[in-house]
Formats: C-alpha cells, sequence, structure tokens
C-alpha cells in the first residue's frame, strides 16, 4: 500500500474521454476492502466521471489540494475503477464519512437539502472503487 496515496486527503481521479483526453477531477477517497491498492471516491449517479468509467475504466490518480492543484512533481498513479451499486455503494458512502468524520455530515446535509430543492431523479446510487496497478 502506497503511503503517499493513503495520507492524502485529496487525490485528483483522472478519467478519459473516447477521444483519450484526460478529466481530472479532485474527489475524497479512502482505502476500501481488503484488497492491497484498492480505494473508493463517492460521486454523483449521472456525474460525467461516471459516464466515462462506464466507457472506459482506466484510470490515474495524483496526490492534488482541495481545489485540484497537483504538483509538478507528483507522482501518477495508473489503474482501473469500477462503478458500484447496492450494498456497495452504501459501503463505499460509510467509508468516506468514516475518513471525513464532521466534513461529511455538513456536505451530506447540504447535498440532501439540493436534492429536495432540485428535485433529483431516483436513480440507484452509484460510486467508485478503483485498483492502483502494482
Amino acid at each position: 500500500m502506497n503511503t503517499q496515496i493513503t495520507d492524502a486527503k485529496y487525490v485528483s481521479l483522472v478519467t478519459f474521454r473516447r477521444s483519450g483526453d484526460r478529466v481530472p477531477t479532485a474527489v475524497w477517497f479512502t482505502k476500501f476492502g481488503d484488497a492491497a491498492n484498492t480505494y473508493c471516491v463517492i460521486t454523483e449517479t449521472n456525474a460525467g466521471k461516471v459516464k466515462r468509467i462506464r466507457q472506459i475504466p482506466k484510470i490515474e490518480i495524483q496526490v492534488c489540494d482541495i481545489k485540484g492543484k497537483v504538483n509538478s512533481n507528483a507522482t501518477t498513479y495508473p489503474g482501473v475503477a469500477r462503478l458500484v451499486t447496492g450494498s456497495e455503494a452504501i459501503a463505499v458512502r460509510k467509508a468516506i464519512a468514516k475518513r471525513y468524520g464532521i466534513t461529511y455530515k455538513i456536505f451530506s446535509i447540504y447535498n440532501t437539502i439540493g436534492s429536495v430543492l432540485k428535485r433529483r431523479n431516483s436513480q440507484p446510487e452509484t460510486n467508485i472503487i478503483f485498483t492502483l496497478n502494482d
């Protein structure tokens, strides 16, 4: 397990368009499950990164700050992502909530209020699990 990744608070999750263009997104993440180098991310079901992973599961991550700024000397870690729903998606959400604590709780309240006001669709919760290459 890479301590540089595990100790980071945010990573830039890079997904790929069909054209091959890289699309970086700063995300909350945490170690997930017992498998080495496996992490998880919460996201919106209809987010662009979900659509891109559905087409091309290859990803890259780099340690970043809250705004997604990556240091020029940051290591790039390639991997493969998969989308999860149902009980796995709930387990991802719980793992993120445990790691980010009160920050996550505040975010959840904000998100819930936004859901009520925007009347978001009732698609099942979708989250991301990714495994970095050795």
